[in-house]
Order: structure tokens, then sequence, then C-alpha cells
């Protein structure tokens, strides 16, 4: 009996420190920030038979993002009121300096599903599609992803201006993650109150999730040059969601959520073919 009641003696001191010491988040903080941007857009449009279309487009964002985007991208529609598109992205980044190609370089890979409908001078469409970002730096597996994954809906409305070259272009859309890391971090205690750690239990457990990380309104005026020339300016307010995690040498982790409003000019000129 006395041996047995050594080794649950025992058993209990060498869990009791990683009881009381169990790794935890030690911060969760809000940051929110305003900043102007533009975009230039410049794309080609070749169609061929078939219902099939090939896109090249270039993209370049002003500061802060200092950033271009180059895409080409294979569309598909096998009937008027529905098109499929596939689109290669690769990302140059302006910020990161240009010593090591794994920061500066990512790759975007987009495929996207359109419904749409002509009802007179207006243009409705509905697209739904999933994003993916991937990325060759090194990272923490626990605070980032080496591939993101979001979900794209956009609702568009386009008025052709009776007699006139211009359309009144206004979009939404919603991007939500897929796959935002969440393991690590509802694995931890929840936030401990300075050095007094609370030791993890399904009951207290966060249950930190999936959100959505950007919300895009926009509207904007098309001028249709000919059949194969447009050009279009527009206003976009672009509000966006971050979870950043930051994992301590502890194993502890801090949470930060960043909330950037961005209000952008955009300008897009199109060339078809």
């Amino acid at each position: 009996m006395i041996f047995k009641q050594r080794i649950y003696l025992l058993a209990f001191l060498a869990l009791f420190p990683s009881v009381i010491f169990a790794q935890a988040i030690v911060s969760e903080e809000e940051t929110r920030s305003t900043t102007p941007e533009a975009h230039i857009f410049a794309t080609f449009v070749k169609s061929f038979d078939h219902g099939l279309s090939l896109t090249i487009e270039e993209e370049i964002r002003s500061a802060p993002s200092h950033r271009s985007h180059t895409t080409l991208g294979l569309g598909y529609s096998p009937i008027e009121y529905l098109n499929i598109y596939a689109a290669y992205t690769v990302k140059v980044y302006g910020d990161q300096g240009w010593k090591d190609p794994n920061k500066y370089i990512r790759h975007r890979a987009n495929i996207l599903l359109t419904g749409q409908v002509k009802l007179g001078q207006w243009n409705l469409s509905l697209r739904e599609g999933v994003m993916l970002d991937a990325r060759a730096d090194e990272i923490d597996k626990r605070e980032k992803n080496a591939v993101d994954a979001t979900l794209r809906s956009r609702l568009q409305v386009v008025y052709a201006i009776p007699e006139t070259p211009l359309s009144i272009v206004g979009k939404f859309e919603i991007l939500s993650t897929l796959n935002a890391p969440v393991d690590y971090i509802n694995s931890l205690s929840p936030i401990s109150n300075g050095s007094e750690y609370i030791a993890y239990s399904e009951a207290s457990a966060n249950k930190y999730g999936q959100y959505i990380s950007e919300l895009r309104p926009e509207l904007g005026l098309q001028w249709k040059i000919d059949k194969k020339n447009s050009l279009t300016l527009a206003y976009r307010y672009n509000y966006i969601r971050s979870r950043d995690i930051n994992v301590l040498d502890s194993g502890d982790a801090e949470i930060t959520n960043k909330y950037t409003a961005k209000h952008l000019i955009l300008l897009s000129y199109k060339l078809g073919w």
C-alpha cells in the first residue's frame, strides 16, 4: 500500500509543473489603421472559339503596399450565362528587399465560377471561387500557413446608361478564410492573468475559428471607348481583418487582431481582341 502511495505521489509531482505552468495565450490586442492607396490595371483579353478566352493582366499597387501582380488566366463559357475562370498570379513585394526571392515573390491561384444574366440595361452577376496564396519563405506553422485558402464571393451590378458609352459598375465582395491557423492557439490555456496560468481543459479552451477577412464595396464608371477598348475609374472601400499570431520561445502566444480600412482609387484599362 505504501509503495502504491509513493508511486501516485511521484506521478503527481511529475505532472504538477505542466499543470501549473501550462502554455497559454498571454495577450490579445487590437490595432486599427486607415490608409489611402491607388491600383492601376492593364488587361488584355483574347477570345477564341468554343467559349474560350485568354487573359493577361498587370496590376501595380502604390504605397503602402508597394507591389505588383502579373496574372495569366484562362476562361471558358459553356453557355451564355456561365463562366469558369482559372488564373495564376505572380506577386512581387517591393517592401521586402531584393536579396531573397522567397520573401519578395509569392504565388496565387484563383478558380472562379460566375453566373450572369442581362435584363435590359442591367447586367447582374454572382461570382464564387477559391483563392490560394502560397509563400516559400521560412515560417512557423503554428503562426502562418505555407498556403492560405480563401473563399471569395462577389455580387456585381452593371447599368449601361442609354445612348452613351458609359456604364455604372457596382460591386460587393466578401473574402473569408478557409484554413487560418487555429489548432495551436486553441490548444493553449485561455488568456493568463499575469503569471497565473490556467490549466487547459475542454471547458475553458479558446475557440478560435475561421473569419471574414475582407469586405470590398466598390462603385465605378466605365467608358466603353469602342468594341475592344474600355476604361474604368472606381472607388473601393477595403475593410481588412487579420489575426496575427506570435509564438514566444516559451510556447506562449500573443495574438493581435489587425483591422485596416483602405480607401482605394482604381484605374483600369481593358483591351479585348
